[in-house]
């Protein structure tokens, strides 16, 4: 109240069934321009959430009352994503697994959900937690969600990704390895390090693989190095980020140029 903001009310049933269709056609726009997947977000108290806690959702409906009534607006917006998805792509459903509140959404419920959400072709679950609510008291520490995504990958049986506070190369290799989750998924870390996989793989031990359009050098002072090769009268600008610039002008199909996957902040090639 005060913010200028209208107060929220009962979605009517039209209401349900427009915003329905919404979610369907926003998933034929992705599939018509080329997305390779979709995660549908019903987690941290946006709509599909409120649907989900027993907190918000207050309904005396069949979409409201009982898990099974709560979970059905989630479950009826996924089925109509599935249908119109291709599928062969994945996809995949964000939930929050609890919300650290008495009374509210618990990991028995995201359980429940998972098992439903399956059945309908979900392809993984991205194991998050909150809602939003301040009073909420919830351990912050890293890897503090992960069980959640162990405990769904283990009684569900379908892939999890773990997420929160994971930042460190070699705590996201134990979480995958010893299965307690399929992929570790960074938010803040990636800002905060746009290679941060490419240090990841580099500190790992693994074979550092090449940016899209590089090859890896075979012969000379690069060898294994990733290289690019530009077209006769090219111009390519590498800007480092560290603030370094290369800028090499006309180059040619037997001049490669040097590639550092760690430092390459940008690639820039004008045709000439």
């Amino acid at each position: 109240e005060g913010d200028g903001s209208d107060p929220p009310h009962a979605l009517t049933r039209e209401e349900i069934r427009a915003l329905e269709e919404k979610f369907a056609a926003a998933t034929r726009r992705a599939a018509r321009v080329g997305f390779d997947a979709i995660e549908l977000h019903g987690a941290h108290g946006y709509l599909l959430h409120q649907f989900l806690s027993p907190l918000s959702n207050q309904r005396d409906d069949e979409y409201g009352g009982s898990l099974e009534n709560r979970m059905r607006f989630p479950l009826e917006v996924f089925a109509a994503m599935r249908a119109v998805w291709p599928a062969d792509k994945p996809l995949g459903v964000r939930i929050s697994c609890t919300e650290w509140m008495p009374g509210g959404w618990e990991p028995d419920d995201a359980v429940a959900l998972s098992h439903e959400l399956k059945k309908l072709g979900c392809d993984w679950i991205d194991a998050s937690s909150g809602a939003g609510y301040k009073q909420a008291k919830i351990p912050y520490a890293p890897g503090y969600q992960v069980p959640f995504a162990e405990r769904i990958r283990k009684e569900v049986q379908i892939p999890t990704i773990a997420v929160g506070l994971i930042t460190e190369f070699d705590h996201a290799e134990r979480i995958v390895a010893s299965g307690q989750a399929d992929i570790v998924a960074l938010g803040r870390g990636l800002m905060w390090n746009p290679r941060w996989g490419w240090h990841a793989a580099k500190a790992l031990g693994e074979t550092l693989e090449t940016l899209p359009g590089v090859a890896n050098s075979s012969f000379g002072p690069n060898v294994g190095r990733p290289i690019l090769r530009g077209m006769e009268g090219d111009r390519i600008r590498i800007l480092h980020n560290s603030g370094g610039l290369v800028d090499v002008s006309g180059v040619s199909n037997d001049h490669a140029v040097p590639i550092d996957p760690l430092t390459t902040e940008r690639i820039e090639i004008l045709r000439g």
